[in-house]
């Protein structure tokens, strides 16, 4: 079996699957109604598409890795409790504005503001005081950031450089960074 016939066979159950993903929801999260239960639905299958585009083009591992997902039942259920879980803290991070029912004045003053946030970002205050760094903090810490995604021990095999070499530099960058953006932002 092919991955595009593996796929293909995972696509076959999304309609169980996705009961399975409203089963779920309505017992973990019953206020939410099954609000959600498509998006993570999507979710799931992007997920099970990304970990088969990982496994090597192997009949036996794309046989085991069918049997944790079609037939293995537990192994699905703690998934979905997973995406349910990361989904719900994330969504619980924001609060939902009804802008309908806003006067005008607080519809320009958001204006007003997302207008003033759109203009620099933090993250890109962040990237700019990091060119000043010294040549060497400044590669370890953006390969730190943006290529390995902080995992150092990949980082360290792959740079030769030492873990602890990698991780006091990166503290002493992370140091200076938020040294700076308090002086910027809570100092005033």
């Amino acid at each position: 079996m092919t991955k595009k016939e593996a796929m293909n066979l995972i696509a076959s159950h999304y309609n169980r699957i996705k009961k399975i993903v409203l089963m779920s929801e309505k017992k973990y999260f019953p206020n939410n109604k099954g609000l959600y239960h498509e998006d993570i639905t999507q979710d799931l299958y992007l997920k099970i598409h990304k970990e088969l585009e990982k496994i090597p083009n192997n009949k036996n591992e794309i046989t085991k890795f069918l049997d944790r997902y079609i037939y293995g039942q537990a192994y699905i259920y703690q998934s979905i409790k997973q995406i349910l879980i990361n989904t719900f803290r994330r969504e619980s991070k924001y609060t939902r504005l009804d802008y309908l029912k806003l006067s005008e004045n607080e519809k320009k003053y958001l204006v007003q503001k997302i207008d003033k946030i759109q203009e620099e970002t933090i993250q890109d205050k962040v990237d700019k005081y990091v060119d000043t760094f010294y040549w060497f903090d400044k590669k370890v810490f953006n390969l730190y950031r943006y290529e390995f995604k902080t995992h150092p021990t990949e980082m360290s095999k792959q740079t030769k450089l030492s873990e602890s070499t990698i991780y006091r530099t990166v503290k002493r960058c992370k140091i200076k960074i938020n040294e700076k953006l308090k002086r910027d932002y809570y100092d005033k």
